[in-house]
């Protein structure tokens, strides 16, 4: 992220109540819960680097069973939350758009998950790829989150302003509404939105615009990278699909999960 938008974003990460509230979910999504089941005892093969560990959520369930672990975050006051929550596991503070401190090919398994890719505008979340893609043996797995842009009609609706039975509920519909759409323009002459950044109202607005992505166009992304053996999940479920599922392009999920695996050489 450049400029205001990265400012706004990082000050948000970096502040006591928003560091407390990722330190305090400590269960899976169900999509990670099937990955680590697949893993299972291979995971003591596997270097793992754990992008956006946020309070440590998914460390407590892959760091004790990978090989080695790495969990980076670009909010130091995350970082030092792990490191306080989790003494016996490496963390650093690091962007995911440049991770300048991992050789070419350096790891089995490569996780962003949370939608922390979605901080990024279009540009960037293509410099991350890139980067994790770089860092990733042959035969390694990238795995992240996105918000879904067929999702996007449930969001507009839940900040439609609306008569509350109460004065007070009705002015705060009233106010959120505005904010919503204040920071949103012509959002609504835009959809359906295939992808794109959408102000959703993630920590009260308090961050910059999250990007969301159809998950066809998900699939592409990776495709163009040249990753293969492209699977989907929403993320209530653990079941994984294809990436060509015909069914993939009007999925509903509010997010995605992504799974994708480097090719071997030769």
């Amino acid at each position: 992220m450049t400029g205001f938008a990265s400012d706004l974003t990082h000050v948000a990460y970096e502040s006591p109540d928003i560091v407390a509230l990722y330190a305090g979910p400590d269960g899976l999504q169900e999509p990670e819960a099937t990955l680590l089941a697949q893993l299972g005892s291979s995971l003591g093969e596997i270097e793992m680097l754990d992008i956006g560990v946020g309070g440590g959520r998914t460390t407590r369930h892959f760091a004790p069973l990978a090989k080695t672990y790495l969990g980076v975050d670009y909010s130091s006051a995350m970082i030092e939350r792990c490191r306080l929550e989790f003494p016996a596991f490496r963390f650093a503070v690091a962007d995911a758009r440049r991770l300048d401190f991992a050789a070419d090919e350096s790891y089995d398994l490569v996780l962003f998950s949370y939608n922390g890719i979605d901080h990024l505008d279009a540009v960037e979340r293509q410099m991350a790829l890139r980067e994790m893609h770089r860092v990733l043996r042959p035969g390694g797995l990238m795995v992240f989150s996105s918000h879904n842009a067929n999702y996007l009609p449930a969001i507009i609706d839940r900040f439609r302003f609306r008569i509350k039975p109460g004065l007070r509920e009705t002015l705060r519909s009233f106010k959120w509404s505005s904010v919503f759409w204040l920071k949103n323009g012509l959002l609504g002459y835009r959809m359906p939105l295939a992808a794109g950044r959408v102000h959703d109202g993630t920590h009260s607005f308090r961050s910059s615009g999250i990007y969301y992505v159809r998950p066809d166009l998900g699939v592409a992304e990776l495709r163009q990278l040249g990753l293969i053996d492209i699977a989907c999940a929403g993320n209530e479920s653990r079941e994984f699909v294809p990436g060509d599922h015909p069914g993939l392009r009007q999925h509903k999920d509010p997010w995605i999960y992504y799974v994708s695996r480097k090719p071997v050489h030769g």
